[in-house]
């Protein structure tokens, strides 16, 4: 494997360069914005370029498409007054003296009770279960309802797995595993929708291919404007 780089306008595409058997070339773009080209064992160095010249568009708005999905989620102070987005909407996060330690929803208003509200570093894990907890709850939900439709089209999925991830709402790998990360709570559930969609569809598609996206619109027609209100959900 060697690192190659090509010109476009002002842009410069870093591209990984992978020799094999296959008969064709083949372009992928990374979910880290990463390049891959597969080329044949005796395609010459110029016809790589060539055929990268001529993707050139299509790359850039592929990566492009990335970098609109990288979750942009400013850190937690996790102290009472805050504010924590929760299925679309915005709660205030409130600490008071309970009973026990534990988090409870209720008035608009994310309440962690606290036996001794002196331990304050009791509040981020208290909280950050609490989220997860409900991410399993909503994700099991919305997963059901939709791989049902996904089988219909010939796509096979058996489950799914929650994985905090850095850059990504959700991902496929290359064993066929659907991963979500838990963050995506804080999205409305039409976007969580769209999330394992799209990563349903890579189970039969895994690229970004035209193949792809005829798939995902068959799959959820309105799929462009769930992914634009995904890419509005940032913590405030």
């Amino acid at each position: 494997m060697s690192s190659n780089t090509i010109k476009y306008g002002r842009k410069t595409i870093d591209f990984r360069l992978i020799r094999s058997n296959r008969k064709t070339l083949a372009i992928d773009v990374h979910p880290d914005l990463s390049v891959v080209v597969t080329a044949p064992k005796d395609a010459a160095d110029s016809a790589v370029r060539e055929k990268m010249q001529k993707r050139a568009s299509w790359i850039i708005k592929q990566q492009r498409f990335f970098e609109n999905y990288l979750p942009t989620i400013p850190p937690r102070r996790y102290v009472s007054g805050e504010s924590h987005r929760y299925l679309g909407r915005q709660y205030r996060l409130r600490v008071h003296k309970g009973n026990e330690d534990v988090v409870k929803m209720a008035r608009g208003q994310i309440n962690v009770y606290l036996k001794n509200p002196k331990y304050k570093s009791r509040i981020k894990p208290l909280v950050t279960d609490w989220f997860r907890q409900r991410s399993e709850i909503v994700f099991r939900e919305i997963f059901d309802s939709v791989v049902a439709k996904a089988n219909r089209h010939g796509i096979e999925a058996n489950d799914f797995e929650i994985r905090r991830m850095k850059n990504r709402w959700g991902s496929c790998t290359n064993e066929g595993r659907i991963l979500l990360n838990p963050d995506l709570i804080i999205a409305p559930k039409m976007c969580i929708e769209y999330v394992i969609v799209h990563e349903l569809c890579h189970l039969q598609e895994y690229n970004h291919s035209p193949r792809f996206y005829r798939l995902l619109k068959k799959l959820m027609p309105d799929w462009e404007k769930r992914r634009e209100r995904l890419n509005s959900c940032v913590v405030e």
